[in-house]
């Protein structure tokens, strides 16, 4: 009976090595997913792309808003523009596809790095994404 018990301890003290063991993997995982330095070094370029384009979307949105502002309090007239009307409307319609595209682009890549730090979430999003397109609009 003795035997017995120390044979179930040992194997407790082991399942309790091995769990230890698997959340230090997963803590040492979620801080270099969330390591902006880690992923800069990994993805130069795709950080660079992002910054570039979050600074011509702040860019265009800012100097939109602040030219006529500060314009019409002056009680100066808009400047004369080299392009046609509709081609504003254009810059601002590609601006729009642009941050579209930087917004789906990072949400596919957290997702990805969710999925391979997080277990199980990739079988619980496609299980929302299912319900989701299953719910009907109104």
């Amino acid at each position: 009976m003795g035997e017995r018990t120390d044979q179930i301890e040992t194997q407790i003290e082991n399942k309790r090595e091995d769990l230890k063991s698997n959340l230090q993997e997963l803590e040492t995982r979620v801080k270099t997913a969330t390591d902006w330095r880690h992923y800069f070094a990994e993805h130069t370029g795709t950080m660079i792309a992002a910054a570039f384009g979050g600074g011509v979307l702040l860019a265009a949105m800012v100097s939109g808003r602040g030219t006529r502002a500060s314009l019409s309090q002056a009680g100066a007239s808009e400047p004369e523009r080299p392009w046609r009307a509709g081609t504003k409307h254009e810059v601002l319609e590609n601006v729009d596809s642009i941050k579209s595209a930087l917004v789906g682009a990072a949400a596919t890549k957290f997702k990805g790095i969710l999925g391979e730090v997080v277990p199980g979430f990739k079988e619980h999003l496609a299980k929302a994404e299912a319900d989701r397109t299953r719910e009907p609009t109104h």
